[in-house]
């Protein structure tokens, strides 16, 4: 009975966002349980306490394209301008051009580096902390954490793709390497 329901969820966030969430219908298929445990996820990914846009969706795209799965980073982008950030400013993430960041997306962006190619976080978090305090850390950390958990579950059940260009309200962007 609940099935068709949470089908239907998934097909509306699909259409949102213009998404194939396969992955999503083959885990309610196979146990709702994990379905829910899935959505529990979502809920820490969606956290935001403390910092701008810039900053969360460059964490985010930064945590993606680590993760190289291109219908996952065009999710995020998606998301990014239906929140709000500008076309011009998730182009500049996306291509990692730092000349274009606003300082908010290039301190998501420096914390996001550092802590996906494991290397010391001081100077980021540092930063970090002295703009945002203790809650925008924690926001950027979810949001740095959370991204990775769909590519990650997507390889695992075979639905990842790379993708090496994202869509841009409209314009198509070479996406750059992630750093780490």
């Amino acid at each position: 009975m609940i099935r068709p329901i949470l089908h239907a969820v998934i097909r509306r966030f699909e259409r949102q966002f213009d998404y194939d969430a396969a992955y999503m219908h083959e885990i309610l298929d196979t146990s709702i349980p994990a379905f829910f445990k899935l959505v529990l996820a979502q809920a820490m990914n969606t956290h935001r306490e403390g910092v701008p846009n810039d900053a969360l969706f460059a964490a985010r795209i930064a945590a993606v394209r680590f993760e190289d799965c291109g219908p996952c980073a065009q999710l995020v982008v998606n998301m990014a301008l239906a929140a709000g950030v500008a076309p011009a400013m998730v182009r500049a993430i996306v291509a990692r051009d730092v000349t274009r960041l606003s300082s908010d997306a290039l301190m998501g962006l420096r914390l996001a580096d550092a802590v996906l190619a494991h290397e010391s976080t001081d100077d980021a978090r540092a930063d970090v902390l002295a703009r945002y305090g203790e809650k925008g850390l924690v926001t950027l950390a979810y949001a740095i954490a959370a991204t990775r958990i769909y590519p990650t579950m997507k390889r695992a059940l075979g639905h990842a793709r790379t993708c090496e260009r994202l869509r841009v309200d409209g314009e198509t962007v070479v996406a750059a390497h992630a750093a780490a």
